[in-house]
């Protein structure tokens, strides 16, 4: 693979540092322009070989018969690139060092790199782009320094990616960047349509259809799409603790992590690092399912607790998910009968937006007919009274009556046409199933040991919610939206010869704070690259749309990394497709009573760009504006076409500007890591009193233990093979626990 090798030696020293694990956030900005650098002229291109497509596509299916596996989309190839073997480097005027990698998978739909290496100096950036800069990741830099060394990094679309590293002169140290791992889409994540698949999923609802039930859409809120190691795709669900003290842990399946038990010993602390969760991805609307937000998402996740037996895994996110997500940690019960019907499922059923389903026959214990789990460890669905599952709803979660958790996914065989016979492992059995904490739930989500048999659900920001505000929604219409025609030609709320700026009456009460708008719009078949569209907030004390407040460039993106707090990102999608997207503000704006949010279309003079709005007749509270020669008038009294109307474009406001209400991310308790040469152990206690430390092998059988009195202490293990082992602190009832590699 490597075609050119040129050696980079940054001027800066080379000294290690230990960072402190953060939240992975994309802080924004852009990469040099390539008309004022060296340009990719020259540059050589790492090509990926080829592979057998026909191969992939058959062994897929096989996989995906009946044990409701993950939803595998790419390909991967495993890589070693680095500054020092490969692309080319150069410096700038002032110093600083570039260094720029292209790489080529031809055939791909997007391209997704690990570093396996990722270790940043301050003042250094590293960005991600397509070859001519319409699609931008970054920027990344020392607060992405995490103690695993790894940034999974979300995919650039199309066949091409190209990686810029910037250094300044006097860096501290040399960073350390490698690219293990170069993943090549030949099936479209996150773009799957109902009606393209031989088996469609057509009768699975979309969560908007959900009657408004303030309980249910907490359920909807806490379950998540998950992308795993790159190349595959399955549903979790975060969950609350006794504690109630909004650690964000997730749960999902084990098979989701081992590739449906293929992988052979497998580092899950490691795979757990190169998971990005994806929230709120949601059709808009019920009848059509169309393409959900996509930005919002956090990338990378620590191993807490994993159990093949059972089928589960427990993750801890690395951050808590920002207000504007409005996450919603779970409850459970650990009921031995399943609790009481009916029963709610939900899931991402080939990486497509949240769906659900119901039963409402009493669930029955089982063992899973496929894989050889635990027996009677498992809850059958006998028969659906709506919807089915399919590949990817793998670790979906299964809510009772009272919207507690009840188990999660392992497979079936429903369908559409038979929504029969699926396999949900039983919480409650997942709860001890070993002595174990890093095989157990009960260790971490009763670290209190309070022998609590259910916890109800918990909304992080329940004393400082954000609220998506919708004229459309919140009539209950968002099945009734069109994008209505100007007698002229054009869409009446697009380019046309009476306007190109439009916008949508909102009220809160006081003073309010907003951190960005969802805007739902039609397939937009405008050149990307000329395309000008802003999103902006106006203040209007007199009525009607009038000063401006704030605007921001239309460029939805995957919010791959993200933190508390509003901090921008620049990565754009496609908009070849209906679909809801989510800007995110630069920094929160301020409105008082009545304001407006609407939207600017800079070019190209005749662009397809408009949002969604209500059909005619639907509505006579109009709350729509334009702005025409005359000025700002209400969509009703536009003369020509003009009707009472709405347009779907929904703000996401806060009461309080989240400066000082934010959440901290939770601290874990200390620290287990190995040396280099995995020949002693390193503890690091993150509290003043002593603890028990204990090493286990895989089967569970105590090597050690020993009495941590102060820290940092380290522990010889030159007596140990090599192989997979459990570290496990103790402070009276509270456990840590880590998977350790030597």
């Amino acid at each position: 693979m490597k075609s050119i090798y040129i050696m980079c030696m940054s001027a800066a020293l080379s000294l290690a540092i230990a960072a402190k694990a953060v939240a992975q956030v994309s802080r924004g900005g852009r990469p040099l322009p390539l008309t004022e650098t060296r340009g990719l002229t020259g540059l050589p291109v790492e090509e990926m070989p080829a592979f057998d497509l026909a191969a992939e596509l058959k062994l897929d299916s096989a996989e995906e018969a009946g044990f409701r596996s993950s939803y595998k989309f790419a390909y991967k190839f495993v890589t070693d690139f680095d500054r020092y073997n490969s692309g080319l480097c150069f410096r700038q005027p002032d110093g600083a060092l570039v260094w720029r990698l292209r790489i080529r998978s031809r055939g791909a739909l997007s391209i997704n790199l690990l570093f396996t290496e990722f270790e940043l100096p301050e003042g250094a950036r590293l960005f991600l782009y397509n070859p001519n800069q319409t699609q931008i990741l970054g920027a990344f830099d020392h607060q992405n320094n995490s103690e695993a060394g790894l940034l999974p990094v979300a995919p650039v679309r199309g066949e091409e990616v190209v990686v810029e590293y910037q250094e300044p002169l006097h860096a501290a140290f040399a960073g350390r960047l490698r690219v293990g791992e170069v993943n090549h889409a030949y099936r479209s994540l996150l773009g799957y349509e109902p009606g393209g698949d031989s088996r469609d999923l057509w009768c699975m609802p979309a969560t908007q259809c959900m009657l408004p039930d303030g309980r249910r859409d907490s359920l909807a809120r806490s379950t998540v799409l998950l992308t795993i190691d790159g190349t595959r795709a399955c549903s979790g669900v975060l969950v609350n603790n006794t504690s109630n003290d909004g650690r964000p842990f997730m749960l999902t399946a084990s098979h989701c992590l081992n590739n449906n038990f293929q992988i052979g010993n497998p580092d899950y602390a490691s795979i757990a690092g190169r998971i990005i969760t994806f929230f709120n991805y949601n059709s808009p609307t019920c009848d059509t399912v169309i393409r959900g937000t996509e930005e919002m998402s956090m990338a990378s996740a620590h191993l807490r607790a994993v159990n093949e037996s059972v089928d589960m895994a427990l993750l801890e996110l690395t951050a808590i998910p920002p207000a504007h997500y409005r996450p919603f940690y779970a409850g459970w019960t650990l009921s031995e009968l399943g609790g009481r019907p009916p029963y709610t499922a939900l899931h991402h059923p080939r990486a497509t937006p949240k769906r659900y389903n119901t039963a409402v026959d009493s669930l029955r214990l089982s063992s899973f007919p496929i894989v050889h789990f635990q027996p009677a460890a498992h809850w059958n669905i006998g028969q659906y009274a709506e919807g089915c599952t399919d590949v990817g709803s793998s670790g979906g979660p299964l809510f009772d009556d009272s919207c507690r958790l009840v188990g999660l996914l392992s497979g079936g065989n429903s369908t559409c046409n038979d929504p029969r016979n699926d396999f949900y492992y039983a919480f409650f059995r997942a709860w001890e199933p070993s002595a174990n904490a890093g095989e157990q739930l009960r260790s971490w989500l009763d670290t209190a040991n309070s022998n609590r048999l259910q916890t109800a659900g918990l909304d992080p920001y329940a004393n400082d919610r954000s609220y998506r505000l919708s004229n459309i929604m919140e009539a209950g219409l968002s099945d009734s939206i069109e994008i209505s025609l100007h007698p002229r030609g054009g869409n009446l709320f697009g380019s046309n010869a009476g306007a190109t700026e439009y916008a949508e009456e909102y009220s809160v009460e006081g003073t309010a704070y907003v951190a960005g708008a969802y805007i739902v719009t039609p397939r937009i078949t405008d050149d990307p690259a000329l395309l000008k569209v802003e999103i902006v907030v106006y203040a209007s004390p007199e009525g009607g749309a009038a000063r401006e407040l704030h605007s921001e460039l239309f460029s939805p993106a995957y919010k791959d990394m993200n933190a508390p707090g509003y901090a921008p990102v620049d990565v754009p999608k496609r908009l070849n497709r209906a679909q809801e997207s989510f800007v995110q503000f630069s920094s929160a704006v301020k409105v008082t009573g009545n304001f407006f949010i609407g939207y600017r279309i800079s070019s190209p003079p005749n662009s397809t760009f408009a949002a969604y709005n209500l059909r005619r007749g639907m509505t006579t509270a109009n709350t729509a504006w334009l702005r025409s020669a005359e000025g700002w008038i209400q969509a009703n009294r536009q003369t020509q076409g003009g009707f009472a109307t709405s347009l779907f474009v929904d703000p996401v406001i806060r009461y309080t500007d989240g400066n000082s209400t934010e959440p901290a991310s939770p601290t874990p308790p200390a620290g287990i890591y190995t040396d280099r040469g995995g020949r002693s152990l390193h503890i690091e206690l993150n509290q003043n009193s002593p603890a028990i430390f204990s090493l286990y092998d895989t089967s569970g059988r105590k090597l050690m233990e020993r009495r941590i009195d102060s820290s940092p202490a380290s522990i010889a293990i030159t007596d140990l093979p090599p192989g997979i082992y459990v570290g496990t602190l103790r402070w009276g009832k509270e456990v840590y626990s880590r998977k350790l590699v030597l």
